[in-house]
């Protein structure tokens, strides 16, 4: 009887083996003990798959300068983007729908350089501008 339990051992062993190659089920041979019919033996395979990032797509930059105190933000559009994150001086200015942004917050002797980045819907970045910069003169 032992022979028999050390096959069957042996046959599930390479059974889980071959599932977890596969990532499938092995139909176990039930037997040993009483009454124990056929079985199936599940192995879960974690399979890892990357997750690509879409490839960044460029966006032009205009900055035009509005009255004495703001400036305009525009930049071409990508149809991945559902919104366009626009960055003033590295720090989170707004997040728009739209392609344009009048920036009503600048004052005059200063300089300021904006980014824009277009994220999809589930907010990975799929196209961004190169950094433009704006001096306000009186």
């Amino acid at each position: 009887m032992s022979n028999i339990i050390a096959l069957t051992r042996s046959f599930m062993l390479r059974s889980v083996v071959v599932a977890m190659a596969t990532g499938g089920l092995v139909s176990g041979c039930g037997g040993g003990g009483g009454g124990g019919g056929g079985g199936i033996v599940g192995v879960g395979v974690g399979v890892v798959v990357p997750v690509q990032q879409p490839d960044v797509a460029p966006l032009s930059l205009t900055l035009t300068r509005l009255g004495p105190e703001a400036v305009e933000v525009d930049w071409s559009d990508d149809p991945r983007a559902a919104s366009f994150l626009v960055i003033r001086d590295g720090f989170d200015l707004a997040t728009v729908t739209s392609t344009s942004l009048v920036d009503n917050s600048v004052i005059f002797d200063e300089t300021y350089c904006y980014q824009v980045e277009g994220h999809d819907a589930s907010g990975r970045l799929v196209a961004a501008s190169s950094n433009g910069c704006i001096t306000i003169f009186p």
